[in-house]
């Protein structure tokens, strides 16, 4: 039984040489929207919570606006959740890269599908 040729690409938003949206954002966002944590979605994708701090606030820099609402721990526990334009954006990589992709699949069947089945 043969597997299907697929294309996988990490879809990268940048300007000017510098990251500013991406993968490994979309998936801390998405993380976050499920479980309204940084620090349970950083676990659960194997990364510090300095860390994805820090990666959320390099790109919230360069975007130039909140992605996230933060509320700080205290009797009631911290938390997070997407801003309306951390939602938007997230809603439109989503859609974006899931049309991207289907875009690459036809290409690679349209121009390397015969000489990778070696026809």
């Amino acid at each position: 039984m043969h597997d299907t040729w697929t294309v996988t690409a990490a879809l990268r938003i940048t300007r000017g040489g510098r990251k500013g949206f991406g993968p490994g954002v979309a998936q801390l966002l998405d993380g976050v929207r499920q479980s309204g944590s940084i620090r349970s979605t950083a676990a659960a994708m194997g990364m510090s919570y300095n860390k994805a701090w820090h990666i959320l606030r390099a790109c919230e820099d360069e975007l130039g606006f909140a992605l996230l609402e933060r509320r700080t721990g205290g009797a009631h526990g911290g938390g997070a959740r997407l801003t309306e334009q951390g939602q938007a954006l997230l809603e439109h990589y989503e859609a974006f890269a899931k049309e991207a992709h289907a875009a690459l699949e036809a290409l690679l069947d349209k121009h390397l599908g015969g000489e990778l089945d070696g026809k």
